[in-house]
């Protein structure tokens, strides 16, 4: 049995957008809409304006002290008790100090739970990342291009349901769609059960 778990990181195991939207306020902006996976749209900008307050956010302070999405620790706890590690795919910086950041941020919220935490470029794909994976193990996304990815890689893509990616059709993909970390405990549960 696989014990790897691959997961995004930000929407998926911290609340990056609570964080960013904290942000932004002390930056003096408004946000009109939450139901958009662009920044752009949810804060009425130009066309690929957020991608640099994305970077300055990527790059602060912040990157320590995001909060955990609401049931996260308590079933990564759960798995992790029951020997599972997981590896984090996270599309954050390149910016070393930035990482760092991340990593203590998420190990003092979830402990020795992390087999692995790999960093990408800002907004990077994560194909080359979910190609080293066996076909079977668990990949956890918001992003649904990212669910296509490891899904078309043999990964077995859990789609975590958020404003953002409601208009996204599981129904016709290999992709499934989760509600939250209750739902991603027991699927996981049963599955590896059923290939004891």
């Amino acid at each position: 049995m696989n014990k790897i778990i691959a997961t995004d990181c930000d929407g998926v195991l911290l609340l990056w957008e609570k964080g960013f939207d904290e942000w932004m306020v002390t930056q003096g902006f408004t946000k009109f809409a939450k139901d958009h996976y662009s920044i752009d749209m949810n804060y009425h900008l130009g066309d690929g304006q957020s991608k640099v307050f994305i970077k300055v956010f990527n790059e602060s302070a912040w990157m320590k002290d995001l909060e955990p999405v609401e049931g996260s620790v308590e079933y990564i706890k759960k798995l992790s008790d029951l020997g599972y590690k997981f590896d984090v795919i996270t599309s954050q910086t390149l910016d070393s100090k930035a990482n760092q950041l991340r990593r203590e941020n998420l190990q003092n919220i979830f402990g020795n739970v992390f087999n692995e935490i790999t960093f990408l470029d800002q907004g990077a794909d994560k194909i080359d990342v979910l190609k080293r994976y066996k076909p079977g193990t668990f990949w956890i996304e918001d992003k649904p291009i990212n669910a296509e990815d490891g899904a078309a890689h043999g990964l077995n893509s859990l789609l975590l349901d958020l404003p953002h990616n409601r208009s996204y059709n599981t129904n016709e993909t290999p992709v499934r769609r989760v509600k939250n970390w209750m739902e991603i405990y027991n699927v996981i549960i049963k599955e590896n059960k059923n290939h004891e």
